[in-house]
């Protein structure tokens, strides 16, 4: 009797030790920390696309009444995660990113035949531009309750690197042409952005959402997206032009 109910009493102490490192594995790998306590730490590293919204446009470039643009562009970079308690975070991110975009204007304009007769004809004005950031964010990640789901939201700053300001117009209207090109294309300019503006420090704030996927203990994957929206705009002088962006990214997290 007393070795039956030590066995008992054995087999059940098994299996809740068992069930214990099962369900603190299961912690662990959740969102690819390697511990579970206050202070865990994981690097990550992530990619993908920007979605690019343009809020007016290069309007000092043209003098054009833009009304916005889009884009797609890309990202990648790095960020660190550092585990405050089980519910809040701290992240540091840092990415390479570009924020092209299109913007395009229909207009009226008039011209002269050779007889002086006025003429009316439809125009559209295109500008097509790309800017390269070096970006950095601080960011609060919130471990909400559903396993594996996050929240972010902080600030970001994005750092100009380079960019260039492609600037054409059309000829809509059948049968007429530009006497500079004979075509009904006509390059106005083509030239990098800071030639002309000085571009701004891109000052921004971030929310954003992801889910972990735990590929083991201390590693997960994750797709998350991130909605940066400027508090700046893109150069000096041209206060509405701005460029809210959504990531899209694939984040790989290795716990430390």
């Amino acid at each position: 009797m007393i070795r039956t109910a030590a066995f008992c009493m054995l087999t059940i102490g098994l299996i809740l030790m068992l069930h214990t490192n099962a369900t603190a594995q299961r912690r662990g790998n959740t969102h690819g920390f390697q511990q579970t306590y206050p202070g865990a730490i994981a690097i990550g590293v992530s990619a993908g696309a920007n979605f690019n919204f343009g809020v007016d446009g290069p309007a000092n470039v043209c003098d054009c009444d833009f009304e916005g643009g889009s884009g797609i562009g890309y990202h990648a970079g790095l960020h660190l995660d550092i585990m405050v308690n089980r519910v809040f975070g701290l992240r540091l991110q840092g990415l390479f990113e570009d924020h092209s975009s299109i913007y395009e204007v229909d207009r009226i304009a008039t011209t002269y035949t050779q007889d002086g007769q006025a003429v009316e004809i439809s125009t559209r004005r295109r500008d097509e531009v790309e800017i390269q950031y070096l970006s950095t964010a601080f960011l609060i990640t919130w471990f909400t309750g559903p396993q594996g789901l996050y929240l972010l939201s902080g600030a970001s700053a994005g750092f100009f690197l380079e960019g260039n300001i492609r600037d054409e117009e059309f000829l809509l209207t059948p049968g007429h042409v530009y006497s500079q090109t004979g075509t009904n294309q006509y390059l106005v300019s083509d030239a990098p952005l800071d030639a002309g503006s000085d571009p701004q420090i891109r000052g921004g704030l971030v929310l954003g959402v992801g889910y972990d996927f735990a590929l083991g203990r201390g590693m997960a994957v994750a797709p998350e997206f991130q909605m940066d929206y400027p508090l700046t705009s893109v150069v000096e002088g041209n206060a509405d032009w701005r460029i809210p962006t959504l990531r899209a990214s694939i984040a790989l997290r290795f716990g430390l």
